[in-house]
């Protein structure tokens, strides 16, 4: 029989007893973050949303952060009012 590493059913049959504290979750470190990005972007998806990235330059940063602070919005709105904003998009 072999091992899955996504199992939940025969887990405590492979896995290694040792010292410490019980898991709290049985997967190992870096199958835990491919499950949850996996669902943050199925998340993401079913939101409508869509994802871009983009290399800007300090000074800009230092602006957005001054923006961001300022009217009280994490990166991401500022990004998208101003891009509608610059577009001439209504609010949805």
């Amino acid at each position: 029989m072999s091992v899955q590493p996504e199992d939940r059913i025969t887990i405590d049959m492979f896995a290694p007893r040792g010292p410490g504290r019980p898991r709290s979750n049985p997967y190992d470190r870096s199958l835990q973050c491919r499950v949850n990005k996996r669902s943050q972007r199925r998340r993401d998806k079913a939101r409508g949303l869509k994802r871009v990235e983009v290399k800007l330059p300090d000074h800009v940063i230092e602006h957005l952060d001054a923006a961001c602070e300022q009217l009280n919005l994490n990166r991401a709105e500022v990004i998208e009012l101003s891009l509608r904003h610059w577009l001439h998009l209504g609010e949805d």
